[in-house]
C-alpha cells in the first residue's frame, strides 16, 4: 500500500468512529437501559463499517453527491440490521433506527467524500 492510501483508510476509519460516537451517546440518556455500554459500542463500530464501505466503494475522487448516496444507501442497510435485530416494529425504539441511520449514513459519506478523496 502506497502512504496516500494508508491516510485515507486511517481518514476514513475515524470518521467513522467520530461519527459512530455522535450517533451512540444518546444511548446515556435513555432510562431504563440495561446496555448503555454494549450499544455505544455497536453504534461506534456501526460509524466505522458505514464509513469503510463507502470509502472502499468510491476509491476515487468523486463528487459530494456519490458519498453521500453510498454513505445513505450503507447507513440504511445497517440500520434496517439493527432495526430487524431489535424486533422491527414489536420495539418501542427500533422505529427510530432507520431514520437515523440513514441520516448518519448521509453525513458519514458527505464527510468520507470530501476528505479522505479531496482535491490536492
Amino acid at each position: 500500500m502506497r502512504n496516500g492510501d494508508d491516510v485515507k483508510i486511517t481518514v476514513v476509519l475515524v470518521i467513522g468512529a467520530v461519527v459512530g460516537t455522535l450517533d451512540g451517546v444518546g444511548i446515556f440518556f435513555a432510562p431504563g437501559e440495561p446496555y448503555k455500554i454494549e450499544i455505544f459500542l455497536a453504534a461506534i463500530l456501526k460509524g466505522i463499517l458505514v464509513s469503510l464501505l463507502t470509502g472502499l466503494t468510491l476509491r476515487a475522487q468523486r463528487p459530494w453527491r456519490h458519498g453521500l448516496g453510498y454513505g445513505l444507501l450503507y447507513g440504511l442497510a445497517l440500520a434496517l440490521v439493527v432495526f430487524l435485530a431489535k424486533g422491527a416494529f414489536r420495539s418501542m425504539d427500533a422505529p427510530y433506527v432507520v431514520p437515523s441511520g440513514m441520516v448518519m449514513g448521509a453525513i458519514t459519506g458527505l464527510l468520507v467524500s470530501r476528505f479522505a478523496f479531496h482535491r490536492n
